[in-house]
């Protein structure tokens, strides 16, 4: 434990990893080996190495996961093994994909800071704790987030030197959304409203019941074209 008693709280999907959301249907995220071959978001992951060697804050996995697949929390612990071996295995904490972040902690206080993707998460976890969201490519749509937001596109000192501010020196910062490209935007931005695993799963869900909608209906009207050719004929 820092001397401080400072402590930050690291999701993994859309902070450390670079998340997955280009799936055709919920089934692929219960597939083998989706958790573990995900890719490291390399300057995070060495910020958070840098913020575990400086040891000026005690610096925890908390990331959710999918309780009724076989292999996301095996596989979690695979990635960061491979990836983040300086974390203390202790230092590990999950949850369920339908729990609050914060029910993971006993004794939550204004020295605990979460660095997540999602706002939902972030809006739970404080107060009394802070959050800190983690601007990436795929979240802060709406920008519905007004608290310290850093963005992911700083290389690795700027980035730890950064969270460290406001974790330890209590500065707050407000890093803006690097504009993407609007056809990126247009494809994309469908597809998940403002990063978190629960709500990929919903909006893929809503999604495959939309397109089903529309298949059955083009169907319909198929059947009532033909009908009508056939009467007409």
């Amino acid at each position: 434990m820092a001397k401080n008693g400072k402590r930050l709280f690291v999701d993994m999907d859309g902070v450390l990893a670079v998340f997955n959301n280009n799936i055709s249907s919920t089934e692929e995220l219960y597939a083998k080996g989706y958790f573990r071959d995900l890719k490291p978001q390399t300057n995070v992951v060495e910020a958070v190495k840098k913020l575990i060697a400086d040891n000026k804050m005690e610096v925890y996995i908390l990331s959710a996961y999918l309780a009724d697949s076989e292999y996301a929390l095996k596989e979690k612990n695979e990635w960061l093994d491979e990836f983040l071996p300086e974390l203390k295995k202790e230092n590990r904490m999950f949850v369920t994909c339908t729990q609050d972040k914060k029910e993971a902690i006993k004794d939550l206080d204004d020295n605990d800071f979460l660095l997540d993707d999602y706002t939902h998460n972030l809006l739970l976890w404080q107060p009394p704790a802070r959050g800190i969201k983690l601007l990436n490519d795929i979240n802060h749509t709406k920008g519905s987030w007004m608290h310290d937001r850093i963005n992911y596109n700083r290389n690795a000192d700027d980035l730890a030197a950064a969270i460290t501010d406001v974790v330890c020196n209590d500065k707050h910062i407000f890093d803006e959304k690097t504009p993407r490209k609007q056809k990126e935007q247009e494809v994309k931005a469908p597809e998940i409203k403002d990063g978190g695993l629960t709500e990929v799963i919903e909006e893929k869900k809503k999604h495959l019941r939309e397109g089903s909608k529309d298949k059955k209906e083009k169907k319909h009207k198929d059947i009532s074209k033909n009908t009508s050719r056939n009467h007409n004929d």
